[in-house]
């Protein structure tokens, strides 16, 4: 009997370790998940451990899960009712999960909150995160779509600069192709440097649109690839690789042969998000960014940016509600989007700061960022996405790896494809 009960002891005794341990402290316990590189983790890792220091009652814990697998992994925890209580969700995938009503409204207590104020923010940033007329989350790594260049290739051609060019209206697709075309630069069978890189979908898209050409209807009930501005851009686009030759194909691009950071590529549009990296690793050569290039129906960027929302029946919504506030505090953008220059900020009041405007580190022109965001349309982002956009890629795919060689007929095929897809009611 006196066994019995000395293990009866030690097992409540292991009980009490387990619920009354250190992790039973008394405070508020949040989870939080993202995806990101390393330096954008290690510093949300710190950014969680500075929310607890502030708000004492509260505490995050914060883990990743690879880029790769994070959709999934969201999918099946919102799914089985196990999602963290904040989670950051790709604008591209915000869409479909919120009607799903996996994600909490944020509505009543964005009313209750007197610091919280919508117009604080960039329209694109609230917009993106409505839902029904609800405010189902916050924007974070937000942001337009710019092109960078190699400084130094550019001068050693004696080109002019793109970004002067841009400032006089002259920065244009025609002066782009034969800026492409003079930076490549050939070594018996061998190419140096090619001129730019071919943009993907969705990067491609404001070219597409400065062509006149459309992505979807308005209603996004139809694809509009299969008209002419669209064919056009698409035309230019594979007309880089394999008429013109200044941009490398895939078995040339292969292992990042010709990556920009390798010094090899002049031109490459992108978002503002590699920045920290490219300071990081380029040390051989100049470079800064421009706008994307005019064309026949003008220049307009894109912008996108990432959601944090709150599960839905998350035990403690507004602790929740604080840390995202905190994640989107002007504090933390500065850490995040001046001194990191980890995207886009997605508060005016940062944004049109002297800090953000007058960096000390490359990129200098930063007003291009800002142009991005003021003269940018959103993309065409519909519950469909991952399935639509994968018929446009693999057109995509066929045009731009020499397969097909037509524009028309490959863009006229994923029309019809894509307008299939959409076309179906049982997914919407």
């Amino acid at each position: 009997m006196a066994v019995q009960l000395k293990r009866i002891s030690l097992g409540l005794a292991a009980i009490c370790l387990l619920s009354c341990g250190p992790e039973d402290n008394g405070k508020i316990k949040l989870r939080y998940m993202a995806w990101g590189n390393p330096e954008q983790m290690a510093l949300e890792e710190q950014l969680c451990q500075e929310f607890g220091r502030e708000n004492p009652d509260v505490e995050v814990k914060f883990f990743r899960v690879p880029g790769s697998a994070y959709l999934n992994k969201a999918i099946v925890m919102f799914a089985s009712r196990t999602a963290p209580d904040v989670v950051r969700i790709d604008h591209y995938n915000f869409p479909d999960l919120v009607r799903k009503n996996y994600f909490l409204d944020l509505t009543t207590l964005a009313k209750k909150d007197d610091g919280f104020r919508e117009t604080d923010f960039f329209p694109t940033t609230i917009a993106e995160a409505k839902y029904k007329g609800g405010l189902y989350g916050l924007n974070v790594m937000f942001g337009g779509e710019i092109m960078y260049y190699n400084k130094t290739l550019i001068k050693q051609a004696g080109l002019e600069d793109p970004y002067e060019l841009s400032k006089r209206g002259e920065w244009t697709y025609d002066r782009f192709l034969k800026h492409a075309i003079s930076l490549t630069k050939r070594q018996g069978n061998r190419v140096a440097t090619f001129g730019c890189a071919v943009p993907t979908f969705p990067m491609n898209v404001p070219t597409i649109w400065a062509f006149g050409g459309e992505i979807l209807s308005p209603d996004m009930k139809k694809s509009m690839l299969d008209q002419p501005g669209s064919i056009e851009a698409f035309q230019f686009l594979a007309d880089l690789r394999w008429k013109h030759q200044c941009a490398p194909t895939p078995a040339q691009a292969a292992q990042s042969a010709y990556s920009f950071e390798s010094g090899k590529l002049g031109m490459e549009f992108g978002w503002m998000g590699s920045a920290p990296r490219y300071n990081k690793t380029i040390k051989t050569f100049d470079w800064d960014i421009c706008p994307i290039p005019t064309g026949p129906n003008g220049n307009v960027s894109m912008i996108k940016g990432n959601q944090l929302v709150i599960y839905r029946e998350s035990k403690d919504p507004e602790a929740a509600w604080r840390f995202i506030r905190y994640l989107t505090s002007a504090k933390v953008e500065k850490i995040l989007y001046v001194d990191n220059r980890r995207n886009f900020p997605t508060r005016k009041s940062v944004a049109y700061s002297d800090e953000f405007l007058k960096p000390k580190a490359r990129p200098f022109q930063t007003d291009v960022f800002l142009a991005a965001v003021e003269n940018a349309r959103e993309l065409p982002i519909n519950q469909r996405w991952s399935e639509w956009t994968q018929v446009l890629n693999s057109e995509q795919d066929n045009l731009y790896s020499g397969r097909e060689r037509n524009a028309g007929a490959a863009m006229r095929r994923a029309a019809s494809k894509i307008n299939e897809v959409l076309a179906d009611e049982e997914g919407f």
